[in-house]
């Protein structure tokens, strides 16, 4: 049953050819400079974006800062705005821990996770996978009395949604290749897979810590999920099924239940739910449904179902024909 913490699939025998190999404690600190660096770039492109978007639109008569409830709405109209450009930047994420793992562990990209057998495959079978969980975790708060259907909702926004779509494909593959692809696989270097896999979904979790509406039962949600993508990905040798779970289920969440995403609320639905008042156990609350017992059941029964399934069978050799060098 958990021959997986066990057994250490091609992805991990090829990242031990990495010519860099810090200690965990290093590790970490490695981890808060790489996370420090590449949220400082994102911050730099999106306030300079800010400023030239809010500067046209006040130059248009289309933004104002006259009082305080004009510079309030006007605050509103610039963080709405930023929704999607957001996600955007976090592909400097995914780009800058590339170099990283690549120039200073010197690690191969297949180390990583990116092999290119069944990657297409992979990755629509992780958006289904996704997108099932999801909605398993709304019908159950749903019959369970935490959540109020108000209708279908999109309207004339199905471009902005395909925006928003792909905008979670680039932040979910961003935050998987972060903590899963180059820190668990890091950390798996020096010590047994468990610790590693343990460690890397504390840390997800963590990650979180100041999102609007954090709770312990939040937290717990996050370090499941964080358990649940990485015995995943261990199981299929490969990191495209868990950058697709995971932009699908942020998707699903905000833009298709409309539900908060880890406390962000979204701007564009296909249908609308809302949290009814009362059973923040089961829903979330202001956090949304990550932060209710509805995705801890959810998750909980995916990771005993994903634990006890057969994994991919990989040839060891494999990866010299069908990885990404």
């Amino acid at each position: 049953m958990f021959e997986v913490f066990e057994k250490r699939p091609p992805i991990l025998i090829e990242a031990e050819k990495a010519r860099f190999k810090p200690g965990f404690a290093i590790q970490v600190l490695i981890f808060i400079a790489v996370f420090i660096i590449t949220n400082l770039a994102q911050s730099i492109f999106l306030t300079i974006y800010g400023a030239v978007w809010s500067t046209i639109k006040t130059i248009k008569g289309e933004l104002a800062f006259d009082d305080d409830k004009a510079l309030a709405e006007a605050i509103d109209k610039i963080q709405e705005h930023l929704l999607l450009p957001t996600l955007f930047t976090f592909g400097i994420i995914t780009l800058l821990v590339i170099v990283y793992c690549r120039y200073i562990e010197r690690r191969s990209m297949y180390s990583m996770g990116f092999v290119r057998e069944n990657a297409f495959k992979d990755y629509i079978r992780g958006l289904f996978t996704g997108f099932v969980m999801f909605a398993s975790a709304v019908l159950l708060a749903f019959v369970s009395g935490g959540l109020r259907y108000n209708g279908f909702v999109t309207g004339e926004q199905f471009a902005l949604l395909i925006g928003f779509l792909v905008g979670f494909m680039i932040q979910g593959m961003a935050e998987e290749v972060l903590v899963r692809g180059y820190f668990m696989v890091s950390v798996a270097n020096r010590s047994s897979v468990l610790f590693a896999v343990l460690s890397s979904s504390i840390v997800f979790a963590i990650l979180h810590i100041f999102n609007s509406g954090i709770s312990l039962t939040a937290m717990l949600n996050l370090v499941l999920f964080g358990v649940f993508t990485a015995v995943y990905m261990l199981k299929m040798n490969s990191i495209w099924g868990i950058c697709a779970i995971h932009s699908m289920w942020n998707f699903a969440q905000g833009n298709i239940f409309g539900i908060s995403v880890s406390g962000a609320r979204p701007t564009v639905l296909v249908f609308s739910f809302e949290l009814k008042p009362g059973a923040e156990l089961i829903n979330g609350g202001s956090f949304g449904l990550e932060g209710g017992l509805a995705v801890t059941v959810v998750l909980a029964l995916s990771l005993v179902f994903i634990i006890n399934a057969k994994g991919r069978e990989v040839e060891e050799k494999s990866h010299k024909s069908g990885s990404y060098r």
